[in-house]
């Protein structure tokens, strides 16, 4: 018993030290990320499973919990009985496991989530910080080396995808880690004493800046539009007003830098302007969702199957001369017409189902955080396919296993009330 004692306790060592550095290195680098992922769920599983009969009652229990929260990765299993690009699809699933272990090791260990959140915050956090400075550190070093103005520093060359080439990261999913650190600290801030305000409060106005130099346009307006409201509820009137001149100054020169880049990036480049200009295309993701719905009207009850509505979709972007999108491969970019034409209306009714248990279990367990980075994911799927990318099965999991555990833990006090 003392030897299954201090087994347990060694491997839960490692199971935090892996699911810290999996949260360090998720704004910095994925492959880095996946290794010490799979390590927390290869120690977390047998950790759980030392004591086999604690671990199936656990699931037993919450079996209910843990199918609605599994759902896009049991979709993908079902899709695999049909579809008919089977290599791509067991590709497509093995990427998305993290939907399925990790909301079973937060059934088998909530407390690893509950007791270490925190921590996973400040993480994040270091994470972020640590792009920002090496982002920053390698273009500002090129556009000296390159002779340029330091204004170019927020051109086209220097800004978007460019400001990342240095990590191969993807800006929508970075901004969406920086909000998530942001919020963290907001909801920290009350506790801090008068010298850690400063700095964090220093580390908020890095952060934001580096996530308006990445031009995120949905992480940039949900962001500004949350900390509006939290800034009203909680009636911090000095910091509003901070906010709204700082906007104020970034759009005013946004709309009249002479080359027009921000301009186009940030306001015309929406498809609700059908404008085009010499720096900048128009954004064409939502026409293309027609290349999606049309696929779906195809086969509208159970899809084509996982990854099989990709060469359907690449076909359609020939016939419509998208060939931007056909070279590319481009996914629906969003996740519910993502879902529709893979999976037809069983996708569609999988997706609501989905979504709908996460908002229901943040409501009920009051978690108004949770329900900030939730709300936020939801969102952010209208312009991504949030769970074609590995970016977004990591983060959407680790999201998962907090709300999970978060209710667990209020089951086990309800339990022990009883």
């Amino acid at each position: 018993m003392y030897h299954q004692f201090i087994k347990i306790k060694y491997l839960e060592q490692i199971q935090r030290i892996s699911l810290f550095g999996a949260i360090f290195f998720l704004p910095i680098h994925i492959n880095l990320n996946n290794i010490f992922l799979l390590i927390f769920i290869f120690t977390s599983l047998v950790a759980a499973f030392l004591t086999p009969k604690v671990a199936l009652k656990n699931i037993t229990k919450n079996k209910t919990v843990l199918f609605l929260t599994c759902i896009p990765f049991i979709l993908n299993i079902i899709g695999l009985l049909y579809t008919d690009e089977l290599s791509r699809g067991i590709d497509y699933t093995v990427r998305a496991f993290a939907l399925l272990l990790i909301p079973i090791i937060s059934v088998l260990s909530p407390k690893v989530f509950v007791d270490n959140y925190k921590k996973m915050g400040y993480v994040l956090i270091f994470g972020c910080l640590f792009v920002v400075i090496w982002s920053w550190f390698f273009s500002i070093q090129s556009l000296l080396s390159e002779g340029k103005p330091f204004k170019d520093l927020f051109g086209p060359l220097y800004s978007n995808h460019n400001l990342l080439r240095c990590l191969d990261m993807h800006p929508a999913y970075l901004s969406i880690f920086i909000y998530t650190a942001i919020g963290f600290i907001a909801i920290e801030f009350r506790n801090y004493k008068k010298n850690m305000k400063i700095v964090n409060s220093i580390i908020v106005m890095v952060l934001f800046a580096f996530m308006v130099h990445l031009l995120s346009r949905f992480a940039i307006f949900y962001f500004i539009v949350s900390s509006v409201i939290y800034l009203i509820y909680n009636k911090h009137w000095v910091l509003l007003s901070g906010l709204t001149i700082v906007i104020t100054l970034v759009m005013a020169y946004a709309y009249n830098t002479p080359h027009n880049y921000l301009r186009d990036r940030l306001i015309y480049n929406l498809n609700l302007f059908e404008k085009k200009t010499q720096f900048s295309k128009k954004d064409d993701r939502f026409d293309r969702l027609s290349a999606s719905y049309e696929i779906f009207k195809q086969s509208p009850i159970i899809g084509y199957g996982t990854a099989a509505e990709s060469k359907h979709r690449r076909e359609i972007f020939k016939r419509n001369r998208d060939m931007v999108a056909y070279n590319e491969d481009y996914n629906a970019h969003n996740q519910f017409m993502e879902y529709l034409s893979t999976f037809g209306i069983i996708g569609a009714i999988a997706y609501l189902l989905f979504f709908g248990t996460l908002f229901h279990m943040v409501y009920k367990n009051k978690q108004f955080f949770l329900g900030f980075l939730i709300t936020g994911v939801f969102l952010a799927c209208l312009t991504e396919s949030i769970f074609e990318r590995s970016w977004g099965v990591v983060y959407m999991s680790l999201m998962i296993g907090l709300i999970i555990s978060f209710n667990k833990e209020t089951i086990i006090k309800t339990t022990m009330d009883d």
